[in-house]
């Protein structure tokens, strides 16, 4: 089966991105359910461990990239879906996007091998630090979400097989798609759902210093460039507060 395909098929299963987006009430209560999760910010466990090299030299490396990226955010999705915090148009989309990213992950898991490379393990993942309060989570992840774009983007130029360049948009248009959506649950009506004609890429070292400070030591994690800086909750945070 053609790479392409395989990209296709996982990510035509299952959901309808046009029917999930439909109305719906915004936030609401539960918190308390998120009382095991903790306080203000978005942390995970440390990335001290990690290694810190050269650039994404191939196309199995940058699937390995995205795919980090990806269990992250479907590992997100999932903790705070399973804490039911989120009521009407939030958990709608909360619950929708959540599988979105689990197909995303999927797709990667059976791609990457279909070039010849191994899938890097999960990471091991500490949501003690989640947002408890509903709108606090949504504003949090809308950021996340710019993240992700604003990462296939800048890894984009560096695939080469246009197969898998064609798929990694597919997936980018998706991430974007999820940061407008939680944008006008954030703040409707202003910038925030675009606050820009031109999407600003990150490279690598970029998104790896905001996210790698969020991920336990995992064995075969792509080298990226620039390390791990302490600080990723705070990185994001600072996005956050210009509203990105």
């Amino acid at each position: 089966m053609a790479l392409k395909q395989i990209f296709a098929d996982g990510l035509t299963k299952g959901y309808s991105r046009r029917a999930v987006l439909k109305g719906g009430v915004a936030l609401g209560a539960g918190a308390a359910a998120l009382s095991a999760f903790g306080g203000p910010a978005f942390g995970f466990a440390s990335a001290a461990g990690a290694t810190a090299a050269g650039p994404l030299d191939s196309d199995v490396e940058i699937l390995n990239y995205a795919l980090v990226l990806e269990y992250l955010e479907a590992a997100a999705y999932k903790a705070i879906n399973d804490a039911n915090v989120l009521t009407g148009r939030a958990a709608t989309y909360f619950r929708a996007f959540g599988a979105h990213e689990q197909a995303h992950v999927d797709v990667l898991l059976a791609t990457i091998p279909k070039l010849g490379g191994t899938p890097v393990a999960m990471p091991t993942f500490n949501f003690s630090s989640v947002p408890t309060a509903p709108a606090e989570i949504v504003k949090f992840f809308q950021t996340v979400e710019a993240v992700g774009v604003s990462a296939y983007l800048g890894a984009a130029p560096s695939i080469k097989n246009l197969d898998i360049l064609e798929a990694a948009l597919t997936i980018h248009a998706v991430e974007a798609e999820h940061a407008a959506a939680l944008a006008d649950l954030v703040a409707p009506g202003t910038k925030l759902f675009s606050p820009s004609p031109f999407e600003t890429p990150r490279t690598p070292a970029e998104v790896l210093q905001i996210v790698g400070p969020f991920l336990a030591a995992t064995p075969g994690m792509p080298n990226t460039g620039g390390g791990f800086a302490a600080g990723g909750a705070d990185l994001i945070n600072r996005d956050l507060s210009r509203g990105r």
